[in-house]
């Protein structure tokens, strides 16, 4: 007698079962689009590699020597490399980690049956790549950081004088190591220029993107080498495996409920310690107030509550038009069909009326004294949204298989 799986089991399962029913298939599988990740991911990481790197404050001065020019045909052929290179790093800094983190869901949306699923479900090519893929993957970046570290031993040994048993200030070596060393603390140093302003943190942000380029890397570069290599196989996209519709849509429903009852706790969470914060402990809400701890976990909350909106719409039109597929959303199904086409209806029009409001509140002045400002109508359309749709996944969940009208209809073929 077996016994039945855990609950890390059953995620285990349920997660084969939705890469088994929905694998990649189009563009996601094409051998040019997954060169093209591939590329994008690499490219774009020397490049943020490059803006963290790359002084341009100092390139900036050499552009503009004496003044700054009135056109681009003012400027040398020096000075113009450096203007395009510039505006290159600048547009880099501000779009390569929306682009970079774009590339890696696509690669590992791409790639997640070969990365996903258990090897009793791949063919021996596609073990064999992923084997290689995240092998090769992690002894390149452990071989990388050896020889970074080594480099900068090396570095440190030049700057050493074993005669005097100290760092000598004579040599060119070490004069050379002192500019380098110079150079770098020059990357986490305070910027004082009072016409830019003081930046005591620029030391914790540049840690933390390259921390986190190091962790990108670390996750994608196996993916890079896996998407490259299966770019270059002629293989049969498979077949999805065809679960019911009730099955799919009361998983689906049982995760959203979860996420559902997540955003509500956060929500909960966040209204508890602010009133905790103003009435018992005004420390704790000088902390929230002042130092950004409220407005950074109302953003998280909100990114949060969108994502649940987004994947849950994107399921449940696909649910719905499955169930049409298949004529699931007729007889008994038919009231339940029509609930949740209403509700998703009505679910698309109100973050149509979100996006509205809030690129209106971006955008227009703001008015002194408003009573009701777009952002606000947008915060409060945004609460109603949330028991529409849940009202429509109710619906979507009670969709019911009609097994023997299935039956019947696959024996009269």
């Amino acid at each position: 007698m077996t016994s039945k799986p855990n609950v890390f089991g059953r995620m285990r399962n349920a997660r084969i079962e939705r890469i088994l029913s929905t694998p990649p298939s189009g563009i996601m599988v094409s051998p040019w689009f997954r060169r093209f990740l591939s590329i994008t991911a690499v490219v774009v990481s020397y490049l943020y590699l490059a803006t963290l790197l790359v002084p341009m404050q100092g390139v900036w001065a050499a552009i503009y020597v004496d003044e700054q020019p009135a056109s681009l045909a003012d400027l040398n052929g020096t000075q113009l490399a450096l203007f395009v290179l510039a505006a290159v790093l600048s547009y880099i800094k501000f779009y390569g980690p929306a682009i970079l983190l774009v590339a890696f869901l696509l690669l590992r949306r791409s790639m997640r049956r070969v990365t996903s699923l258990p090897d009793e479900y791949l063919d021996e090519r596609e073990m064999a790549n992923r084997d290689w893929a995240f092998r090769t993957g992690y002894l390149v970046i452990r071989r990388v950081g050896l020889a970074l570290a080594a480099v900068f031993f090396f570095v440190n040994a030049l700057g050493y004088s074993p005669v005097s048993g100290e760092f000598s200030k004579k040599e060119d070596t070490v004069i050379a190591v002192k500019a380098f060393n110079e150079y770098l603390i020059s990357l986490t140093s305070a910027n004082t220029d009072p016409e830019l302003g003081l930046t005591p943190n620029n030391a914790v942000i540049f840690y933390a993107h390259v921390i986190a380029l190091l962790a990108y890397v670390a996750y994608s570069f196996p993916l890079i080498l896996l998407a490259w290599r299966e770019s270059k196989a002629k293989e049969v996209a498979p077949r999805p495996v065809i679960q019911p519709v009730s099955k799919k849509a009361r998983t689906f429903a049982s995760d959203y409920f979860r996420r559902i009852f997540i955003l509500l706790a956060l929500i909960t969470s966040l209204v508890v310690i602010q009133i905790v914060g103003i009435l018992l402990v005004p420390a704790l809400g000088n902390w929230m107030l002042f130092t950004g701890g409220l407005i950074y976990s109302f953003i998280g909350i909100v990114a949060f509550g969108l994502f649940i909106y987004i994947w849950a719409s994107v399921k449940t039109a696909s649910a719905l038009l499955n169930a049409r597929k298949n004529r699931y959303n007729q007889g008994s199904n038919a009231p339940a069909s029509i609930g949740a086409v209403t509700f998703f209806t009505l679910t698309q029009a109100l973050g149509i009326a979100v996006a509205v409001n809030i690129i209106l509140g971006v955008t227009l002045p703001q008015v002194p004294g408003a009573a009701i400002t777009p952002l606000g109508v947008a915060m409060l359309l945004g609460l109603v949204m949330i028991p529409v749709q849940v009202l429509s996944v109710i619906f979507i969940r009670n969709l019911e298989t009609n097994t023997q009208e299935t039956k019947t209809g696959e024996s009269n073929k």
